[in-house]
Order: structure tokens, then C-alpha cells, then sequence
């Protein structure tokens, strides 16, 4: 079978090749070369359609940021509306860790990604928050919901629970007794939950 034509490319099929290699092979594998050759192209016949590895990464980010839901902003429940888009927003980048180990270092420059962020301070402010006040809950917001994306708490802890009674006794009883398969999203809920009751129950703030 020969390689495939350059007509078969297009921004958004590179985009997908190369969170495909994100998600299979982890960030450093992620390169023009073997983008090409997981589309059954040259290398140079990607710049027909991107013109340099940052934009392939700005193609990633949309294609990821389209994954989120801002529907639940417009529900006039704050709390209800900011639980949901964190949800959605977590969901979407814990489908993809070793894409957010890259993005989560570059500026934000996409249409997609920055209007989520309109989205979301529109909704604050539209609930009182002055515009400034609503940035900083907006990245309290997003130190939980990437931050739990980014770093699963359980993942750091590959032994056993026996492993670590001798010097560790408290640590041993409590992965002993957890259900660990589940700590990472109850962990989220609770930080979640206690975040937005108290920005609720504190309300808008200058």
C-alpha cells in the first residue's frame, strides 16, 4: 500500500495523530516525524497544513478543550453550574494526562480555550463577583480540577498496604481500609464540594 496523499491531511487530522501519540506513547514521542508516520505521510507534507510544531499543539488543546462542557455555566445554580463544568473539565483532560503535562505549560492562545474562560468569568460576574475577585476563583477552580487530572493522589503509592505498616502505621491502616480504586474521584468531589460551599456561602467579594 503506498503512502497516503497530502489531500487526506488537514490541521485537525494532525491534531488527532498527535493526541493519539499523546494518549498511547506519552508526551516525548510526540514529533513531527512520527505524526507523519502515523498518518502515512512525509514529514514536510504537515507544513502544508500547520505551519510549526506549536500550532499542532494549539490544534490539541481545541481538540481537547471541545471535549468540555460550558453548557452547565448558564444554570443560574452557581453552584450547581460551576460543579458541572468542573466535572466536565476534569473528565476531559484526565481522558488525556500526557497532553495536559504539555499544555498545562503554554500560554493560552486558542479561541476555544480562551472563550471557556470568558464563559466562565461571564457567569461568575453575572453572580456578583467583580472582575478581578472572579480570577482568582477561576484559578482556584482550576488548581483542583487540574490538579487532580495531572497527579491521580492514589498513583504515588505502589506498594502495598503491609509494605508500609512497620514505619508508616497510619498511612498502612488507611490504604488498607480506603477503596482505592475510588480515593482519586472522592478526593476531587470533597475538595470540590468544600471549595464551592464556601464560595457560596462567603458570596461575591470586591
Amino acid at each position: 500500500m503506498g503512502r497516503r496523499t497530502d489531500l487526506a491531511l488537514s490541521r485537525e487530522s494532525i491534531a488527532r495523530a498527535a493526541l493519539a501519540i499523546f494518549d498511547e506513547d506519552g508526551a516525548a514521542a510526540v514529533t513531527t516525524r512520527n505524526i507523519a508516520t502515523r498518518l502515512g505521510v512525509r514529514s514536510p507534507s504537515l507544513y502544508n497544513h500547520v505551519t510549526s510544531k506549536d500550532e499542532i499543539l494549539d490544534a490539541v488543546t481545541e481538540l481537547i478543550d471541545r471535549e468540555i462542557d460550558n453548557s452547565p455555566l448558564a444554570d443560574p445554580d452557581l453552584h450547581r453550574g460551576l460543579a458541572g463544568f468542573a466535572r466536565s473539565y476534569r473528565l476531559a483532560f484526565r481522558r488525556h494526562p500526557e497532553a495536559l503535562t504539555v499544555i498545562a505549560l503554554r500560554a493560552i492562545e486558542t479561541d476555544v480555550a480562551l472563550s471557556g474562560y470568558d464563559t466562565t468569568l461571564g457567569a461568575l460576574q453575572r453572580a456578583g463577583w467583580s472582575p478581578a475577585a472572579a480570577l482568582e476563583v477561576m484559578a482556584a477552580l482550576e488548581y483542583i480540577v487540574l490538579g487532580s487530572a495531572l497527579i491521580p493522589f492514589t498513583r504515588g503509592f505502589v506498594r502495598t498496604p503491609g509494605d508500609y505498616a512497620g514505619r508508616y502505621p497510619a498511612l498502612a491502616r488507611s490504604l488498607a481500609e480506603a477503596e482505592l480504586d475510588a480515593v482519586d474521584d472522592r478526593g476531587f468531589e470533597l475538595a470540590l464540594g468544600l471549595f464551592l460551599d464556601g464560595l457560596i456561602d462567603r458570596g461575591p467579594a470586591s
